[in-house]
């Protein structure tokens, strides 16, 4: 098991923009099987209550769409487990999604990224990147939590909350909030084939 890997479980939730498809990552307490109300299996959260997977991600995209414009949509969320008899991680439970982003891409998106940097309860980086992010006023300045905008801030309470079950790479709670940055995206440019 490789230290500050995504084990012992996570999510990841399967998007695209009207440039392209997307992915996000985002590491979790320990997966169960069990499901309480949806089809997800659940969580112990880090108040150590029962909590159903499905209630988390419905809560979580609720919140993320928010930070995409309308031509993004969350397609597909599937949950992967170590398995360590294998040695690797199994996706064990998928969903469909049709979660369309509300801001209208008035201002440029194609290949912008938006990265909200936090830092979990044991000290280690914890990050929530969205990409072909409609970049407004901030242009490409960091900001810290005292200039972040309403929906960030909503994502950064649900994924530090301990109501729910999400985690950093060092399998301790995502806790505080230090800061949003602003990239062209290297990467997407070349796939998008804009250099």
């Amino acid at each position: 098991m490789t230290e500050y890997g995504l084990q012992p479980s996570y999510l990841r939730f399967d998007y695209h923009s009207s440039y392209g498809p997307h992915s996000q990552t985002i590491p979790t307490k320990q997966w169960l099987q069990t499901s309480i109300t949806g089809t997800l299996g659940s969580y112990i959260n880090w108040d150590g209550d029962a909590i159903d997977a499905e209630d988390m991600v419905d809560e979580y995209l609720l919140e993320a769409k928010t930070l995409l414009p309308t031509t993004s949509v969350f397609d597909l969320v599937t949950v992967f487990n170590w398995d360590a008899t294998l040695e690797k991680f199994l996706p064990v439970a998928s969903a469909a999604q049709s979660v369309a982003g509300t801001v209208t891409p008035a201002n440029v998106n194609k290949a912008v990224s938006l990265t909200i940097n936090m830092r979990s309860l044991g000290g280690q980086p914890f990050k929530l990147v969205y990409l072909d992010y409609v970049l407004a006023g901030a242009e490409f300045n960091k900001i810290g939590p005292s200039a972040f905008a309403a929906g960030m801030n909503d994502v950064v309470n649900i994924v530090s909350g301990t109501t729910n079950a999400w985690s950093a790479r060092d399998n301790t709670r995502p806790s505080t909030a230090i800061s949003a940055t602003f990239d062209l995206n290297d990467a997407l440019r070349k796939q998008y084939r804009m250099t």
